[in-house]
């Protein structure tokens, strides 16, 4: 049996057909991985960009926890009281130290308009410069020129449940001549000027004793004040000598 050439060549590589057939689907295989492989790559590129959107979006809108510590840890200003040695010092909180107390201001207005009357007086004052300003604690302080190179500091806080003003008036260095006076005196002015404040137990005299029984009576302002904040009753605390 005679078999031709062109039999035995296509019995050994296959038909045309075949071979374009097997070759297509190599191309195809080949294009399909290929397109897979890119595929695959955009859907990274992808998730890496969505990925560092979704970080600098939590970065720009939440804060941090350290921020957020601060934020619900803030101290709470209060007004100290003057060290027995310094010099030209006064404030509400020497209540057993008569040469460096005074009394609180007390005020009918609201916290706010309280809080406002004081810095209007102390901005439109020449000699007084606004240090630090503190609006939701209504706690402001300032510097104040004096004829010498030194200056005082004034620091005022205005408590809106008790509706009173401390303060504190203090030479800013230690050992400065003396004010002969000054820090009373400027405390006074910013007083009258404000408008709107009266001297807690204003009018307390030995002979206030008829006032005594009065709820709203300076003898009864004062004790309510200190007296029981302290623990002590009034007498005792303004009585006992250092």
């Amino acid at each position: 049996m005679r078999v031709s050439t062109a039999a035995l060549l296509l019995g050994t590589i296959g038909s045309p057909t075949s071979a374009f057939t097997i070759s297509s689907r190599r191309r195809i295989d080949a294009g399909s991985s290929g397109s897979r492989t890119a595929l695959d790559a955009e859907h990274s590129r992808g998730d890496f960009v969505s990925s560092l959107g979704s970080v600098l979006l939590s970065t720009v809108a939440l804060p941090s926890a350290s921020h957020a510590d601060e934020e619900t840890t803030t101290t709470a200003r209060s007004i100290v009281s003057c060290a027995t040695d310094a010099d030209d010092c006064i404030s509400t909180a020497n209540i057993k130290a008569k040469d460096l107390y005074s009394p609180p201001w007390t005020f009918e207005v609201s916290p706010d308009e309280a809080f406002a009357r004081i810095k209007g007086v102390l901005k439109s004052d020449d000699n007084i410069v606004v240090t630090e300003l503190d609006e939701e604690q209504r706690y402001i302080r300032s510097y104040a020129k004096r004829i010498t190179a030194d200056g005082d500091e004034l620091e005022f806080l205005v408590k809106g449940d008790d509706k009173v003003v401390l303060f504190k008036s203090f030479a800013k260095k230690n050992g400065s001549p003396s004010d002969f006076g000054a820090n009373r005196k400027r405390l006074e002015t910013i007083r009258t000027r404000a408008g709107v404040f009266n001297v807690m137990g204003e009018g307390l005299t030995a002979d206030s004793s008829v006032e005594m029984g009065l709820a709203n009576g300076p003898f009864n302002q004062l004790k309510a004040f200190y007296g029981l904040q302290s623990g002590k009753g009034f007498e005792s605390v303004f009585d006992e000598e250092d």
